[in-house]
């Protein structure tokens, strides 16, 4: 039997069983032979305490009990075999209430961490966050350093994964039947890649991204960085999940692939985390010599982002002295500016079937740059972007692109000159996302003089 206050915290009418899930997903398989592919249906919102009920209801059908008291080596072992052979097509799907956005630590530490509050390198970003010196505002990137809740039952799976940019990750069980891990060591990643894109060749070649431990009740489970890592849930159980960096983690971070297919993958400027892991250091290094305490990356990211706020105060003040200032984007309809983009172009000569060599040839060029409703960007539409520069984060760099894909509101970017790698996800309604309306009549000219026409585009800064 389950301990009494873990079957009277889910139940209807309490605070933790009247919580909505908002999207919870059913579970279609397909495969056989060990090789398997689900089809996720999103269903309608369900309330925690029904949600458990139809968990316990499933898995007496599929076990023969709503849940186990034995939560063994041998009996979870016993249930990951009856789990594997149950697998195939004529399976009733089971459902998973994953990714919903909450934590149920609140602002309350448990034994001086929380996994809503993990104290990550990743903070160090907040030092370039607008309102990074707040002290009520709690710095996160969505789906990497807030946490997730999900809510699972019997059979209900977790597909084989590593984590955006090679993150580490955590994941505590706070209640119900253990959920089983299965993990693939680092340095088998490029095997299990190779075994798992054999079985999936179409996906494998649409995106080279598109990739055994139980975890009982008060345990958390961590994956290294790079660690495929799938696994199952054995009943009704409740976890809490995040990701997390060290000053370790950079290197996978910086090998990290990403994809690109749709607009929501994380992505993190590692040049600039390691700047300021780097200032991060120096000052800490600092403080030690003048007998100063310590403090956390978040509370440094704190004050360096009002140190950054004050100059940039002061740079705007000393701007509207001089007349001078940074790139102003147009907010008005139509309204059409004068930008300035740069492209370094890599030529290659074949000097014999072995040898290359390279040469840069950097080319700059003004362009009209145009603000038009969003519904104006779709696909094949020539377009720049403004982004804000890693050197100067009040500054924007421009760039030539062209708009070659739409999902749910983003236009996906490809930036002339550069590899597909380098594409850029928007929101079509994004003020930094402009229509190209050409060359600027004198470039024209000089352009035609020579008779040549090149186009160009800005160098992005990683």
């Amino acid at each position: 039997m389950p301990p009494p206050r873990f079957a009277t915290q889910w139940a209807k009418g309490s605070k933790l069983g009247d919580v909505m899930i908002p999207s919870p997903i059913k579970q279609a398989l397909s495969g056989m032979g060990g090789v398997y592919e689900y089809t996720l249906v999103e269903q309608p919102p369900v309330s925690v305490s029904d949600f458990r009920d139809q968990a316990d209801a499933y898995r007496k059908r599929q076990v023969g009990r709503e849940f186990d008291a034995d939560d063994s080596d041998d009996f979870c072992n016993d249930l990951a075999r009856r789990f594997w052979r149950r697998l195939g097509p004529t399976m009733e799907p089971s459902t998973y209430g994953a990714d919903m956005e909450g934590s149920l630590f609140r602002d309350a530490a448990a034994c001086g961490w929380n996994v809503d509050r993990l104290e990550s390198c990743l903070s160090l970003l907040r030092a370039d966050a607008p309102e990074g010196d707040r002290d009520d505002e709690v710095f996160h990137l969505p789906g990497v350093t807030s946490a997730y809740l999900y809510f699972g039952m019997w059979a209900s799976a977790f597909a084989a994964h590593t984590e955006d940019m090679n993150l580490l990750s955590i994941n505590y069980l706070h209640a119900g039947a253990p959920k089983y891990w299965y993990a693939v060591a680092e340095e088998d990643a490029a095997r299990f890649e190779s075994l798992a894109g054999s079985h999936f060749a179409s996906q494998s070649a649409e995106c080279g991204e598109f990739l055994r431990h139980k975890q009982c009740p008060f345990l958390a489970v961590i994956t290294f960085p790079g660690s495929y890592h799938f696994g199952f849930n054995t009943g009704f159980n409740v976890a809490e999940s995040t990701n997390f960096g060290v000053p370790e983690w950079v290197p996978y971070g910086e090998k990290a692939g990403i994809c690109l297919c749709h607009p929501h993958s994380v992505r993190i400027q590692m040049d600039r985390l390691k700047s300021l892991l780097h200032d991060y250091d120096k000052d800490i290094c600092v403080r030690a010599s003048a007998g100063k305490p310590e403090v956390t990356y978040t509370q440094w990211a704190k004050q360096e982002a009002k140190r950054r706020k004050c100059e940039e105060a002061n740079a705007n003040d000393d701007d509207s002295e001089d007349g001078g200032g940074s790139l102003v984007l147009p907010t008005k309809l139509n309204a059409t500016i004068a930008v300035e983009v740069t492209k370094e172009q890599i030529t290659r000569t074949r000097k014999s079937s072995k040898k290359r060599s390279a040469k840069k040839l950097e080319f700059e060029q003004w362009r009209l740059a145009k603000r038009a409703r969003p519904s104006a960007f779709v696909t094949g539409t020539e377009v720049i972007c403004a982004i804000e520069s890693s050197d100067d984060r009040s500054d924007f760099e421009t760039f030539i692109g062209v708009i070659v894909k739409q999902v749910d509101g983003y236009v996906r970017v490809h930036l002339r000159g550069l590899a597909k790698t380098e594409d850029l996800w928007l929101k079509q309604d994004s003020p930094n996302l402009l229509l190209d309306a050409g060359l600027m009549p004198e470039e024209n000219s000089r352009l035609n003089e020579s008779g040549k026409l090149t186009v160009s585009a800005g160098k992005r800064q990683k």
